[in-house]
C-alpha cells in the first residue's frame, strides 16, 4: 500500500496543476483515486503504481488549451489534440514530481508510461498489464458518474459549439469493451442504477 505520507506529498504537488487545468479536475481526481483503491483492493495490482498514476494522470491539462475537447463530438473526444498533449505533458510533469519526491526509477517508469497513454483504450490494452488496466478503469469509471457528467456539462455550458450531448450514449456503447474487471463492472452497474 502507498504510505499516507507519500500520498499527501503527491496530492500537495498535484493540486496546483489540477487546479490550473479543466474545471472539476480536482474532484475528478479525488473520485478516481477512490475507485483505484477499491480496484487494487479487489483485483490486485500494485497500489504503489496505480495510486500515484491516478493522482497525477491529469496534471497535463494545466499546460493545454482544452477547448477542442469541449467542441469535439462525444465519440471523437479521445482523438483531439488536447487529449494527446495532456498525456504527453502529464507524463513529463509526473516524472519530475516523482523524481523530486525521491521515488526510484523502477517505480517512476511504469507510472509515467501509463500516464502517457491513459486515455487511449487501445494503448492501454497493448500495455497488457493489470496496473494500466486499473488506472484506465478507475479514470473512466468516473465518466459514468452522474456528478462527473454534471461537472463536465456545467464546465462547458458557456463554450460556443460545446458538444455535451451524447456523452452518456457514447460511453454506454463501449462500456462492455472497455471494462474488463469484475469490480469495475459491478461499480458501473451501481452507477447505472443511481443515474436512473
Amino acid at each position: 500500500m502507498i504510505s499516507k505520507r507519500d500520498e499527501r506529498e503527491l496530492w500537495a504537488r498535484a493540486r496546483p496543476f489540477l487546479g490550473a487545468g479543466r474545471p472539476g479536475d480536482i474532484e475528478h481526481t479525488l473520485a478516481v483515486v477512490e475507485y483505484g483503491k477499491t480496484l487494487t483492493a479487489n483485483e490486485g495490482g500494485d497500489p504503489l503504481v496505480v495510486i500515484p498514476a491516478l493522482i497525477l494522470h491529469d496534471v497535463g491539462w494545466s499546460r493545454v488549451d482544452y477547448l477542442d475537447l469541449a467542441t469535439a463530438p462525444a465519440k471523437g473526444k479521445t482523438g483531439v489534440e488536447s487529449v494527446r498533449l495532456h498525456m504527453l505533458y502529464g507524463a513529463r510533469i509526473a516524472s519530475k514530481i516523482l523524481t523530486e519526491l525521491g521515488f526510484d526509477q523502477e517505480s517512476i517508469e511504469p507510472i509515467v508510461s501509463i500516464i502517457s497513454v491513459h486515455d487511449i483504450p487501445e494503448a492501454i490494452r497493448e500495455l497488457d498489464d493489470l496496473n494500466s488496466t486499473l488506472v484506465f478503469e478507475a479514470d473512466w469509471l468516473d465518466k459514468f458518474s452522474p456528478a462527473r457528467i454534471k461537472r463536465y456539462t456545467d464546465a462547458f455550458k458557456d463554450v460556443k459549439g460545446a458538444q455535451t450531448e451524447g456523452l452518456r450514449e457514447y460511453l454506454e456503447t463501449y462500456k462492455t469493451e472497455w471494462f474488463r474487471t469484475r469490480t469495475s463492472r459491478d461499480i458501473l452497474e451501481a452507477l447505472s442504477r443511481s443515474s436512473d
